[in-house]
């Protein structure tokens, strides 16, 4: 059998996402069996984790498995370009370390969303795509600049959860400020997935902010193969009004990609850009999303964040039961 990666949300069918969610629903809050006793998944992060981080290794000990993982501390720096001289900082190429670890883990889990040069290069994955172009066991995208597409699942399951059914349903995606430039992943994932969902979609975000062009039409696409709608505004207020999920984000500025100081320097003007109790109040009894981790009273405020409509930590649970779900359809 051929291995199955799972690289990005544009990877699935619809289908597929559904029966990804129901598994995840039916072994949330109950262990499944030691269905992947004696697997061993490798997660290897370049970059900061708590909740991708815990949640599979969570979720591989309750199947039954084990995990390594392994931080930027513990790896050479990799060169990712094929017919590369290797007379600079890389120490190891990837092909050369996708096919070394082959040998030992039955699936790996990389985390690569580090700004490496412009916005063209970036947004090609080329560490976890080379990956798991040269892996002979299934590659996970655990976020990259571009796709963060096991936080994405998770966020479906927990509109799901929520709203029952969600063909129809007003969803707004809607930019935060943050003082840090941020990956545009979990952003482009959840927008490609609920699109599949048939959901109403309004992404909002200011001026300059905007999002892929090719995940933008992708996503224009399967909303409307799948009955749902897509429209992009650059008002909060109007973006707010009616929503049924406010899900609140923060993102780079691709135009500036490759220089934080002049990122920096748009974003000063764009502090007003957070989700507040008026804004709830617009929308239509909204739940309040966030990927997590969030800058308090930057972002969002405490009122929302704490509030009674937030399921900011139902996001974080079902990241377990989606690993699980995941897991088990890559290595069972």
């Amino acid at each position: 059998m051929s291995k199955r990666d799972f690289l990005s949300t544009a990877d699935l069918t619809r289908k597929e996402l559904d029966d990804l969610l129901d598994l995840a629903a039916r072994v949330k809050g109950k262990r499944p069996g030691q269905v992947l006793a004696g697997k061993v998944l490798g997660l290897l992060f370049f970059q900061p984790s708590l909740r991708t981080r815990v949640s599979f290794e969570v979720a591989m000990v309750q199947l039954g498995g084990h995990c390594i993982d392994l931080s930027s501390d513990d790896l050479y720096e990799l060169e990712p370009q094929e017919q590369a001289v290797m007379d600079g900082r890389a120490e190891e190429h990837v092909k050369d370390a996708a096919r070394t670890l082959s040998r030992y883990v039955d699936a790996l889990g990389i985390r690569s969303a580090a700004r490496t040069g412009t916005w063209e290069r970036d947004r090609q994955e080329l560490l976890v795509r080379n990956y798991a172009k040269y892996a002979s066991v299934p590659v996970i995208n655990l976020e990259t600049s571009f796709e963060h597409p096991c936080q994405a699942i998770a966020d479906v399951l927990t509109m799901r959860e929520n709203l029952v059914t969600l063909k129809g349903r007003r969803l707004t995606l809607l930019w935060c400020n943050h003082p840090e430039p941020k990956s545009l992943g979990p952003t482009h994932s959840i927008l490609q997935a609920a699109a599949m969902m048939g959901m109403q979609v309004t992404l909002a975000h200011p001026l300059g902010f905007e999002v892929d062009p090719q995940v933008l039409e992708r996503s224009r696409a399967l909303a409307g193969e799948h009955g749902g709608g897509l429209r992009v505004v650059n008002d909060m207020e109007t973006a707010a009004h009616g929503a049924e999920v406010l899900y609140a984000r923060s993102w780079g500025c691709t135009k500036y990609w490759d220089d934080a100081e002049r990122e920096a320097m748009v974003k000063r003007s764009l502090q007003g850009w957070r989700v507040d109790e008026a804004l709830m109040a617009s929308t239509n009894n909204a739940f309040l999303m966030h990927p997590l981790p969030v800058r308090r009273n930057v972002a969002a405020t405490d009122a929302v964040l704490d509030g009674e409509h937030s399921v900011i930590y139902d996001q974080a649970a079902n990241r377990t039961h989606v690993q699980k779900a995941l897991l088990m359809q890559l290595l069972k």
